[in-house]
């Protein structure tokens, strides 16, 4: 059975690559071995989002090219071309409701996208939806106008607030999720999964080699006390939650990375950070986006390992597999 799902806000397309690892056996280092047929299992229809930077890197590879538009100008979600949509999945700017960006709400022109989804909301009425935000969205004006929607449409609502590291992967970014259904009974438990990865794990060792990613001891020096350092031979490290401003900003966007026998300390690579947060194995490689553009990209995605748990928590029992899959490790 065929779920069609409208990646709202698709970003590189972390909802994508959860849907890729769906039903895929797994190889040795833990990721699919083969991708799923498009005929089966949940599938992404169609993806939006105003970022065409972000086009020619999904369309390689997700195989479908998003459509660059202001969501807040759509008249409908669904198209003649893409069908009936059973899932929205959205993952709107988080800027207006942080401390960063003032905590603005509804009052920040980039909550409008969200706020014409809410209005399109009870003319649609997909079966299923997902939204994911950070903490500071709970109890906002948006969350409490689309939780009184979606009541009125008749869906059944949960929230969570989800942290990788309730997988055992190794690195905070604890956010906050929405699920709701038209099916009252169809959201099923989540359950944390009883492994814990090593952070050395998803370390490329032949990052090390890139002086671009080194810091000098100037840096080092002034910002160490202000900076998130892990030690790759830590096997209880856990990194804090990567931004977009990581490479940028040099404080409280990210971790660095330090190696003792080296005595070297130096930013993770892009791809390091998308394999921590669900990527398959050198998702930046053949792209020629600069690592500025890749760190702001991964840095606005979704963490794919708890996307697909989500997933699953809504699908019926006949599209679930059994079988939780966690992102793969480097390959060094």
């Amino acid at each position: 059975m065929s779920i069609c799902i409208a990646d709202l806000f698709c970003g590189i397309g972390g909802v994508s690559e959860a849907v890729r690892h769906w039903h895929a056996p797994t190889n040795s280092n833990g990721g699919p071995a083969v991708s799923h047929a498009a005929d089966s299992g949940p599938n992404v229809v169609t993806a939006i989002d105003i970022d065409q930077s972000v086009t020619a890197l999904y369309a390689q590879n997700h195989g479908i090219s998003p459509r660059c538009c202001t969501i807040e100008s759509l008249r409908n979600v669904a198209t003649n071309e893409t069908g009936p949509i059973d899932i929205w999945w959205m993952s709107p700017p988080c800027q207006p409701y942080t401390a960063r960006g003032f905590r603005r709400g509804s009052a920040d022109p980039r909550s409008q996208a969200l706020a014409r989804l809410i209005q399109l909301l009870p003319r649609e009425l997909p079966t299923l939806l997902g939204l994911e935000n950070v903490p500071a969205f709970r109890g906002s004006q948006h969350h409490h106008e689309l939780k009184s929607v979606l009541t009125g449409c008749g869906y059944v609502i949960r929230e969570y607030l989800i942290c990788p590291t309730d997988w055992g992967i190794p690195m905070r970014r604890k956010r906050f999720y929405l699920l709701a259904s038209r099916d009252p009974t169809s959201i099923s438990e989540l359950t944390p999964a009883p492994v814990t990865y090593a952070l050395n794990d998803f370390v490329d060792e032949t990052a090390w080699n890139d002086e671009s990613l080194i810091v000098d001891r100037q840096f080092w020096s002034r910002y160490e006390s202000a900076i998130s350092i892990v030690d790759v031979d830590d096997p209880n490290a856990i990194t804090s939650c990567f931004t977009s401003a990581y490479g940028k900003s040099p404080v409280r966007s990210g971790s660095y990375l330090r190696c003792r026998a080296r005595n070297q300390i130096r930013r993770f690579s892009a791809d390091e950070i998308a394999a921590l947060m669900g990527f398959r194995q050198g998702f930046f490689s053949s792209c020629d986006l600069r690592q500025r553009s890749r760190y702001r990209l991964i840095g606005n995605s979704l963490p794919v390992h708890v996307i697909r748990e989500l997933l699953k928590s809504l699908l019926p029992d006949d599209c679930i597999d059994p079988v939780h899959c966690f992102p793969a490790a480097v390959v060094r």
